[in-house]
């Protein structure tokens, strides 16, 4: 165990001694930065337990529409579903898997990158299918962006402290927090023996769960699902690109791919997320009534979007990393994904 210890923590000293980006950013702890970050954010929002209790009690006061706790059905349903979907594409996709992937992958190595790619192939169709649903169920929502199709937008925050009344949203939005559930579990249960960016993830994943609980619970729907829709339509690009990366044999389209994850990634997380942050901190008149009894929501929301927000950035330097890699050496090196083991140097050296 001691040996395994050792073995995981010069790994991951030597995966960050690699991906330094001098001129942007100097971390040389990133585990243990997100570490201390995961457990303050921990200790932060459980603060906000009575004021949940507080806000549900003045919802139902003023008669103003919220969560029907039977929909929370829909969060088992998605979880089964999600289940039984990962484990049969998990069997249908493996093998080909296998026998594509770049023989630069040996042992153990290669046994987590199946593992990865396999991950990334069911992302890649779920992500599209939330969000193809998402736009056909809610762009004519007045919350729903125009950036993304939406064709009757007023402000993101639209009718709070009122849930939503489209009645997808239930639906969809327990189904995504089911897959948002399911991963962080897994996380928990494997992610300590095999991932080496653990709390990386860990937190990524709290953030994503905790917005989503708290925006079930504070009536903001309308923000979770923006804040969804824009993770989901770059992520589509994200899982595809990296899995063509390791499979793919015709340079050009890992080339293309790798420009379609930053042009999205850009463009939502990077672009269109603060501009949704603005609007929700500048565009809340619904508010201003009830502000005693909705502030907590209000800076529940946007602390958890700007914490994520701090990540896409932390996550786009090692994108502008890669295409500086790609634009100066003419080769595509994931240095984000390889961080995990001795990929590139092992087959380099």
């Amino acid at each position: 165990m001691l040996q395994r210890s050792s073995y995981t923590h010069h790994l991951i000293n030597e995966g960050q001694q690699k991906i330094t980006l001098k001129k942007l950013v100097k971390f040389t702890h990133y585990e243990t930065i997100f570490k201390f970050v995961f457990f303050l954010v921990l200790i932060v929002i459980s603060l906000y337990s009575y004021d949940i209790i507080q806000f549900q009690q003045f919802l139902q006061e003023k008669n103003f529409r919220r969560f029907d706790w039977r929909d929370l059905k829909w969060l088992f349903v998605g979880l089964i579903l999600i289940h039984i979907t990962k484990e049969i594409n998990k069997r249908a996709v493996t093998g080909f898997v296998e026998r594509q992937l770049d023989s630069k992958y040996i042992g153990a190595d290669r046994q987590i990158r199946v593992q990865k790619i396999v991950k990334w192939i069911y992302d890649t169709v779920y992500y599209s299918s939330a969000t193809l649903f998402a736009f056909f169920a809610f762009r004519d929502e007045k919350w729903f962006p125009r950036e993304f199709g939406g064709s009757n937008f007023k402000e993101t925050l639209y009718d709070f402290p009122n849930i939503p009344e489209n009645s997808w949203v239930p639906i969809y939005y327990m189904v995504q927090a089911s897959s948002h559930v399911h991963a962080l579990l897994l996380l928990m249960i494997y992610g300590t023996k095999i991932e080496l960016k653990y709390w990386e993830y860990l937190l990524h994943h709290s953030l994503a769960v905790s917005l989503l609980y708290f925006s079930t619970m504070y009536n903001c729907e309308n923000i979770g699902i923006v804040v969804l829709v824009l993770h989901d339509i770059s992520d589509i690009f994200l899982a595809l690109g990296r899995a063509y990366a390791d499979l793919g044999k015709t340079k050009i389209l890992v080339y293309l791919g790798f420009s379609s994850i930053q042009v999205s990634w850009l463009y939502t997380r990077v672009y269109v997320f603060p501009i949704k942050i603005y609007d929700c901190m500048v565009n809340h008149p619904q508010f201003l009534p009830y502000w005693e009894q909705t502030k907590h929501a209000y800076y529940n929301q946007i602390g958890l979007m700007v914490l994520l927000l701090g990540m896409h950035i932390y996550w786009t330097i090692f994108m502008v990393k890669v295409g500086l890699g790609i634009f100066s050496s003419g080769r595509y090196k994931n240095i984000y994904d390889n961080r995990e083991n001795k990929l590139d140097h092992k087959k380099e050296n």
